[in-house]
C-alpha cells in the first residue's frame, strides 16, 4: 500500500470515531438497530427515471465496460455531453436535458461505478484517466469528433482532465462547482478553509465504514446531502436512493476518492504548463457550496487561457438542480458566442 493512502487511512480512522462510531451509537439508541440497519429492497426504477421526455436509455461498450447513457435531441446537431458528480448519476442533469434537447444532440452518461453502468471491482479501476478514456470512447462510439463537455463535481474533475489530454475534441468546456484540478489541489494543501471542507475525502479513504454509514436508515444520507437543495423533493431523493440502493454502488463510487491518493494521481496533479487549458471555459459556481471554497474557483483563471467564472450567491453545490434556469441561460449564452 502506498504511503499517502496509508497515512490518509490512519487519519480517516480518527475522523471515523465521531463521524461513524459516535454518530451511529447515538442513532442506535434513538431509533434502534432495526431502523438503523434497514435498507429497503428496490427492484423497479421510479417512474421519473423512465420518463420518455428525457430521451432514450442506451448502452455502449467501451474499455471493456458497458456504460449507460440517456440520449435525446437531433443527432445531426452539436453534441452536448453531460457528466454527473458524486453521489449522483445522469438524472442530475434532467433540467438541462429538457432545455437543450430542442436544439442540440444531448447525452447524459452514467460514469463507471454509477447507476446502470458497469461497476468493476478495485480502486485501480477508478484512476481518473480511466474515466477520461471512457468519455473519449463514448464520444467516438457516437460518431462524433468535436463536442461541448459539461461536468459537475466529480464529472467536472474528469472533464478538466479530458480538456488537458484531449483538447482537440472540445468546442467548449463547462464546469459546475469544480475548480481547476491544480488550483483545487493547492487549496486543499494550503488553505485551512478548504482543508476543513475536504474532511470527508480523508474519511472516505477508510474501508467499508463510509459505505455502511451512508446506507443507514434506508439511505437517509440523501436527506442530509440535499438539505441545502429544496428542489430535490422526496420523489427525486427516492430516485437517488434507487440508483444507490446497494453496497456495491456506494463502494465503487467512493473508490473515485480512494484512487486520488495513488502516486499516479498525485503525479498528474503537479503544477505544470501542461495544465494550462486552451479550451474556452465557463465555470458556474454556487458560492454557497459547503464542500468547495470560492477561492480555488477564482484561482482557476491562472490556469485557463479563456476563462469565464460566474458566481451564484446563495446557491449550493447542487447548482444545476437548485437553479436550473440560471444555469441553462449561462450555458446557452456561452455556447452561442
Amino acid at each position: 500500500m502506498e504511503w499517502l493512502r496509508l497515512v490518509t487511512i490512519l487519519i480517516g480512522c480518527l475522523i471515523s470515531l465521531p463521524v461513524f462510531f459516535l454518530s451511529n451509537l447515538i442513532r442506535l439508541f434513538k431509533i434502534g438497530p432495526r431502523r438503523l440497519f434497514h435498507v429497503q429492497t428496490r427492484t423497479t426504477p421510479p417512474a421519473c427515471l423512465q420518463d420518455p421526455r428525457y430521451g432514450q436509455h442506451k448502452f455502449i461498450s467501451v474499455n471493456g465496460l458497458r456504460l449507460h447513457y440517456v440520449e435525446s435531441g437531433d443527432p445531426s446537431k452539436p453534441l452536448l455531453l453531460f457528466v454527473h458528480g458524486w453521489p449522483q448519476f445522469w438524472f442530475a442533469w434532467r433540467h438541462q436535458i429538457e432545455h437543450f434537447q430542442k436544439n442540440y444532440h444531448v447525452v447524459a452518461m452514467d460514469m463507471r461505478g454509477f447507476n446502470d453502468s458497469d461497476k468493476p471491482e478495485g480502486i485501480h479501476n477508478y484512476f481518473i484517466m480511466n474515466m477520461v478514456e471512457d468519455i473519449r470512447a463514448l464520444v467516438t462510439g457516437l460518431g462524433e469528433k468535436k463536442f461541448t463537455l459539461i461536468g459537475h463535481d466529480w464529472g467536472g474533475m474528469v472533464s478538466w482532465f479530458f480538456a488537458r489530454f484531449h483538447p482537440e475534441m472540445l468546442d467548449n468546456l463547462i464546469l459546475c462547482n469544480l475548480p481547476h484540478p491544480v488550483a483545487f489541489n493547492e487549496a486543499r494543501n494550503k488553505s485551512l478553509d478548504q482543508m476543513l471542507k475536504s474532511w470527508y475525502i480523508v474519511y472516505f479513504q477508510v474501508p467499508v465504514l463510509p459505505e455502511l454509514g451512508l446506507m443507514g436508515e434506508d439511505i437517509k444520507a440523501f436527506d442530509v446531502l440535499f438539505k441545502d437543495n429544496k428542489n430535490n423533493d422526496e420523489g427525486v431523493k427516492e430516485a437517488y436512493r434507487y440508483a444507490f440502493r446497494d453496497f456495491k454502488t456506494w463502494n465503487r463510487t467512493i473508490n473515485y476518492y480512494r484512487a486520488t491518493t495513488s502516486s499516479k494521481t498525485q503525479e498528474l496533479l503537479k503544477p505544470s504548463d501542461k495544465w494550462r487549458i486552451k479550451v474556452r471555459t465557463l465555470h458556474i459556481f454556487g458560492a454557497g457550496d459547503t464542500a468547495i471554497s470560492v477561492a480555488p474557483a477564482q484561482s482557476s483563471a491562472a490556469w485557463v487561457e479563456d476563462y469565464s467564472l460566474h458566481l451564484l450567491e446563495g446557491v449550493s453545490h447542487w447548482v444545476q438542480e437548485q437553479e436550473p434556469d440560471r444555469v441553462n441561460t449561462l450555458i446557452q449564452q456561452f455556447i452561442q458566442k
